[in-house]
């Protein structure tokens, strides 16, 4: 998909479709008309179509003549579609279809440019523990596409990849869809950027009902798409089993048939299930309070088991220990026996060794003893943990009614947490059915009284639809937009999503699943054999544990990098040994990464899910994580392995512990408290320097730092920003007198009042003498803008140059909203209701106006000053 809207102006010209034709260097070959039939499809995360037909012959001056345009339109040009308020796109022609009727004509059918990436092959592709940032630059590699914005969120991911005989735009597809990326093409730089969902799929205030821009509409509903259990898989046919609260390979969730069912604390029942028997219900309900009540219990069972198996993988490499060294001397022995050299010493040796090793055995033996002991527990608790231990065989018979077993697997994921939690967001998709609608709707986008409406719709935006007639109330995703411009409708197609629900559906439906149990306290159960690299086989079968790496603590450890967009490289450094001994023979280390909004300190395995580790080779000492966003608390560590034989390690890995720096900069590392943009901004790029920039980008500013000279490249020339002479301020001529769309410049003082760059002596050819005294005229309206870092801190003054009648702070993160204040007494905040927009508070706890300032939120939820988010405000004084 592409980004659909350009700003719209007050000299916005409302432009019909026009497309036009290219070589395949986007120069112009041909405007082309008389084209019919042309229709634009977007798709959410996918290639956009434009497909039109061109007649073989057209009338010029009442002659039939062969149209000049059907020669040139070849396969793999260029065609470039201009309409509306939309951006600019540029397609290439795929394929062409001659039809023979009344009129012969042919059609071309066009994909958006992206589609170059399917002509490019990856034959073969391997990577392990990458992040976003480094699998695009590969997959974008020798092509003229490259990546522009990557949310940082998924560059603090890192997954594996296994790619043979696909096409490029394939293997981009793949990554949007391991790092959950929605991708955004741009056609006109050739950029495709990355975002999160919530990013692009936001409800605007988008209301679609009858007698409402709606045309006709059809709502279907599967029964056949509701899952009720749901089988999760990942890398290597890894399972959710140790993972699960109840030890299943599958998620149950039978929310939609327990609907509306409800209960009091006494088990009265409050209203009826539409499907299930009240006795079932119940029977779930109970099964769900089990669970809850036997949490504390299981964590602490798996506490133990893991610490128990940390033990015994000790003794275990203990003992192998001194099974070596009890070889040793018995090759000693059997060395002095040949010579007849004296072995009494050596006896003695052999015989402590053996009461060592036989120490060991009842060592090792007690704590497999207990680790089974504890096993057993965890078995007999999962077994009590299963929905079906709680039934009775009637009301098995009934359950059984209500099963829809489906599959989902996760190639990308290794880790059983990680898989359980991915298992149980996929769930959540599929529990209910999916709304699947499809409507015609008016293009309004055609008319120019509707341009407020114009920024409410387009791809991925969240809107409602409504139908009271057909009973339809749906607040979902639009995936899908079809525009025939001559008939003048929008075919949308919306899905993925659920029904509008009421707040009381919503708390009803809390009970009917089972609350997650925390499962951050498991080991990683990670298969070494396929995520650890062995670059040193001669060592697997060295048991002595495994030397920790040195992260220095001075402050020296970490460091970062500014790249142009915004987004930081974090480096970590660390020391490790060149020798010998056995505790120093390893394959590599493990660097870990902990990303966090909070500046509290993090322990390793505290929250494993959260975690990303990356594999580096042992000859390493260092390691960039790239991409990173700049204003996030950052924790690193590493450690270092070292793969064996299974009989000596049975995860086939001896760890050493992970460490990190201890010191206070470092622990957690904060790169920036803003993020500094270079480069593209608003469409601009700016350049800062004592020289023009070499080869400068279209709509490039070059600021002088020594002049304050400032120019702009546009494509062909510099134009100067800074003049002693200007025809025109802001798209305003200069008048002597004042009138509408002038400037009045004078005060008494001959202060030019307007806000120039550079230093100007004249405006229009006239001095400052020639313009009306600003004491002559009514004092206007004053407004300020700015920015601020939020600092996490109650009533937070921001201070200006006069007294504001109203401000509004826009806030840059989903955690706050818009805040409008009006007054000392309180301001506001912007809520999203069912009927639209409207204002909710009224106290100081939305802030306040003051003289010469306002002030943020007075209370604990610190509205308009949360900790490092990134506020714009407006300030305005009525007179």
């Amino acid at each position: 998909m592409t980004a659909l809207f350009q700003e719209v102006s007050r000299s916005f010209n409302l432009l019909k479709p026009k497309l036009s034709l290219a070589k395949a260097n986007k120069k112009k070959i041909a405007n082309l008309v008389d084209v019919s039939n042309v229709n634009l499809t977007i798709k959410f995360g996918e290639i956009n179509e434009l497909s039109f037909t061109v007649p073989l012959k057209i009338e010029i001056d009442k002659q039939w003549v062969k149209n000049p345009h059907f020669k040139r339109l070849k396969l793999r040009r260029l065609v470039k579609l201009s309409a509306y308020n939309f951006k600019d796109e540029w397609f290439i022609i795929k394929t062409k279809q001659k039809s023979g009727a009344e009129n012969e004509s042919v059609t071309f059918t066009c994909m958006s440019l992206a589609h170059q990436l399917s002509y490019r092959k990856v034959r073969r592709y391997e990577v392990t523990s990458y992040n976003m940032k480094q699998v695009t630059d590969d997959c974008f590699a020798n092509t003229n596409w490259k990546a522009g914005y990557i949310n940082p969120l998924f560059n603090e991911k890192f997954r594996s990849f296994d790619i043979t005989s696909s096409t490029k735009l394939d293997f981009l597809m793949k990554i949007c869809e391991t790092f959950e990326a929605v991708p955004v093409f741009d056609t006109i730089e050739k950029k495709v950027h990355f975002y999160t969902e919530d990013e692009v799929s936001k409800y605007k205030g988008m209301r679609i009902k009858y007698g409402q821009y709606l045309d006709t509409i059809e709502d279907t509903e599967e029964l056949e798409e509701v899952c009720t259990r749901l089988y999760v898989t990942g890398k290597d046919d890894l399972s959710i089993n140790a993972a699960n609260p109840t030890g299943q390979a599958y998620i149950e969730d039978f929310t939609y048939y327990l609907y509306p069912f409800e209960r009091d604390k006494d088990r009265n029942v409050i209203s009826h299930s539409y499907e299930m028997s009240d006795e079932l219900c119940h029977a779930i309900l109970d099964f769900n309070e089990f669970i809850d009540s036997q949490t504390e219990t299981f964590s602490s069972l798996l506490a133990r088991q893991t610490e128990e198996e940390k033990k015994l993988a000790k003794l275990n490499a203990q003992k192998v220990q001194l099974d070596l060294e009890l070889k040793v001397i018995l090759d000693k022995i059997a060395v002095a026996t040949e010579a007849k050299d004296p072995t009494t010493e050596l006896i003695k040796q052999r015989q402590a060794k053996e009461a060592e090793i036989e120490t060991k055995k009842n060592e090792i033996k007690a704590d497999q003893k207990l680790l089974s002991e504890i096993q057993d527990k965890i078995t007999v608790l999962k077994g009590k943990l299963t929905l079906e231990s709680h039934l009775s065989d009637e009301l098995k018979e009934e359950l059984a009614e209500f099963i829809n077993e489906q599959e989902w697997s996760n190639d990308n994921l290794y880790d059983e947490t990680d898989l359980y939690e991915a298992g149980l967001e996929e769930m959540k998709k599929r529990n209910t059915p999916p709304v699947n609608i499809t409507m015609s709707i008016v293009n309004f986008f055609g008319i120019i009284s509707e341009h407020q409406n114009w920024n409410r719709l387009s791809i991925g935006d969240i809107i409602r639809v409504q139908h009271d007639r057909l009973g339809i109330d749906v607040k979902t995703k639009v995936i899908e937009m079809s525009f025939d411009f001559e008939s003048n409708k929008i075919n949308l197609t919306i899905s993925n999503s659920k029904r509008v629900e009421t707040v009381k559906e919503k708390m009803v439906k809390l009970v009917y699943t089972i609350n997650h149990i925390d499962n951050d306290y498991a080991v990683r159960k990670i298969d070494w054999m396929k995520t650890a690299e062995n670059f040193n086989i001669r060592n697997d079968r060295i048991s002595t544990p495994v030397a920790a790496p040195t992260v220095k603590s001075d402050g020296t450890a970490i460091s970062h990098e500014y790249n142009d967009n915004g987004s930081v490289d974090i480096v970590l450094k660390w020391e490790y040994p060149e020798s010998d001994e056995d505790q120093y023979n390893i394959d590599g280390f493990e660097v870990y990464l902990y990303s966090s909004e909070s500046s509290d300190e993090y322990v390793f395995g505290s929250k494993m899910s959260h975690e990303e580790l990356v594999n580096v080779k042992y000859d390493k000492r260092s390691y960039k994580f790239t991409g990173l966003a700049s204003n996030k608390y950052y924790t690193l560590g590493v450690r270092a392995y070292r793969r064996v034989d299974a009989d000596i390690e049975r995860s086939g890995a001896i760890l050493s512990d992970i460490v990190q720096s201890k010191h206070a900069s470092e622990n957690p590392y904060l790169p920036s408290a803003i993020a500094e943009v270079k480069g593209r901004v608003n469409g601009l790029i700016q350049a800062v320097s004592e020289e023009r920039p070499e080869n400068p980008d279209v709509n490039t500013v070059w600021i002088n730092p020594k002049t304050n000279k400032q120019e702009l490249f546009d494509g062909e020339k510099w134009i100067e920003q800074s003049v002693t002479s200007a025809e025109s301020l802001n798209g305003y001529t200069a008048e002597v007198a004042s009138t509408p769309n002038t400037i009045a410049v004078r005060d008494e003082t001959g202060t030019i009042n307007a806000s120039i760059t550079g230093s100007a002596s004249q405006l229009g050819g006239y001095d400052s003498s020639a313009y009306v005294l600003k004491s002559d005229l009514p004092s206007s309206p004053q407004y300020a803008t700015g920015e601020y870092i939020g600092d996490g801190k109650q009533s937070r003054s921001i201070s200006l140059n006069f007294i504001p009648t109203l401000v509004k702070i826009y806030s840059t993160s989903p955690t706050d909203s818009t805040l409008i204040i009006q007054n000392s007494l309180g301001g506001y905040s912007i809520q999203n209701g069912e009927a639209g927009s409207y204002l909710k508070g009224g106290d100081k706890t939305y802030g306040s106006l003051n003289l010469n300032y306002f002030i943020t939120g007075s209370d604990i939820n610190t509205r308009g000053n949360k900790l490092n988010i990134k506020y714009i405000w407006e300030a305005f004084k009525q007179n």
